[in-house]
């Protein structure tokens, strides 16, 4: 690997200032496009189906998230940070192994979403897992064609992909609306031929990419687990801290409950889309800077992203804030989901919380090759859902989960920030990688 300095990491180029912030609005665009079409999904099917239906919806989406979290871990995490750190000198090759070995996961995770499919006694929701099960391949793939993009830093290919992504999912939803063809699988439906249709716009940017070698399979697995494995911990009781609340409500409450829940989400969370996208952007970045640079590097990462996601997340946050009652009555409807819009205070927090966090503290983690501090931080962050969480659900119902996410989600932050301060204190060398 070529040495770094402070305006290069591993192996790439000096890029300005201008450059990183086109490259940084093509990222945001393309994230625009990619979770506005599944905001506008949700919002579509929200008011098509029943609450009923709904509620399955929201179990399959929570079980979606499950397998995403063990793909991030094992795939496209360890893509990010070991890309431009092990492989900068090889990405065609890295590609092509990180490809095969996806492959393997999504036939795998498939064939236990659909097994878990057979198991559950309510119709609707064995029937919006089965719509998962078919679209789970679909959708990863075009993650892992979009995370390519993002490691070459090359956001711009990413933007072709997500318009088409757009446009062929919601066209697809309209179509399954036209037939009358409306039950808690078709969200998964329109969604697996959006990102059949993103994916297959990739191709031709990421296939010149690729330069097949299968000898370099073993070391490309190898190194995934040896950073993977703190990961994959980290995929379940993440899941536990952020996702799990519409199983726990449907356990405890029913599926009308995990709608409602779902319904207040949608129209919070989409700004996590947003850091998520500067995130994705900004990683091989900070993976190469923090093995160089080390503590100071990553104490100014940290206070700038924090300044940028306080600005963009709570400037978006106060507004919903503020027009909670007239949104929910535009986007359901009159008098579906209303009287949940008390909850958009508490659940508002919550989601500030998480995207400053996610932005400066967990990429900082990330880019210091330390995800021993996300798998503590989840996991105590889990075990307060599944004691504390779980009964102020089943004493409030979707009130209590509200609660239990902003406790949850404080909980989490705060571990991040001790991890944190820890690694970039002197005591400890912020450059140290657990990779061998």
């Amino acid at each position: 690997m070529m040495p770094a300095t402070e305006t290069r990491s591993s192996g790439e180029r000096a890029i300005s200032p201008g450059q990183w912030f086109w490259r940084a609005l093509l990222s945001m665009a393309d994230q625009a496009l990619v979770s506005g079409a599944n905001f506008l999904l949700a919002i579509l099917f929200a008011r098509w189906l029943s609450r009923h239906d709904y509620g399955a919806v929201s179990i399959g989406l929570s079980v979606f998230l499950l397998a995403a979290n063990f793909h991030h871990a094992l795939v496209l995490e360890p893509m990010s940070v070991l890309g431009p750190r092990r492989f900068s000198e090889r990405l065609g090759r890295y590609f092509s192994a990180v490809l095969v070995a996806h492959a393997g996961a999504i036939v795998g995770l498939s064939f236990l979403v659909l097994l878990l499919a057979g198991l559950v006694s309510d119709e609707a929701t064995a029937r919006a897992l089965g719509g998962l099960a078919a679209s789970l391949p679909l959708v990863l793939t075009f993650w892992v064609l979009r995370r390519i993009c993002y490691v070459r830093t090359d956001p711009a290919a990413a933007v072709r992909g997500g318009l088409a992504f757009l446009i062929c999912a919601l066209a697809g939803a309209v179509l399954l609306r036209l037939a009358g063809w409306m039950n808690s699988a078709s969200l998964f439906l329109a969604t697996g031929a959006g990102a059949l249709s993103g994916g297959l716009a990739l191709l031709k940017s990421v296939g010149r990419t690729l330069e097949p070698e299968a000898a370099l399979l073993g070391e490309v697995a190898r190194a995934h687990w040896s950073y993977g494995r703190w990961m994959v911990g980290v995929s379940l009781t993440y899941w536990l801290a952020h996702s799990a609340y519409a199983v726990l409500l449907g356990l405890g409450a029913g599926l009308a409950a995990s709608a409602g829940l779902r319904a207040v989400e949608n129209l919070l969370t989409p700004v996590l889309q947003l850091t998520g996208a500067l995130s994705l952007l900004v990683l091989p970045r900070v993976s190469g800077q923090a093995q160089q640079a080390g503590g100071p590097y990553l104490r100014r990462f940290q206070r700038t992203a924090m300044t940028v996601a306080a600005a963009l997340v709570g400037g978006y946050l106060l507004c919903a804030w503020l027009l909670r009652e007239p949104l929910m009555r535009v986007l359901y409807g009159p008098g579906a989901y209303a009287e949940l819009a008390r909850l958009v205070p508490v659940l508002a927090l919550a989601t500030l919380v998480r995207g400053v966090s996610d932005l400066s503290l967990s990429t900082a983690l990330k880019g210091a090759a330390r995800p021993e501090a996300h798998f503590a931080a989840s996991l105590l962050a889990a075990a307060f859902v599944l004691t504390g969480g779980w009964s102020l659900i089943r004493r409030w119902d979707v009130t209590g989960a509200a609660w239990s996410m902003l406790a949850s989600q404080t909980i989490q932050a705060l571990v991040l920030a001790v991890f944190f301060a820890r690694i970039t204190s002197g005591r400890e060398r912020a450059r140290h990688d657990v990779v061998h």
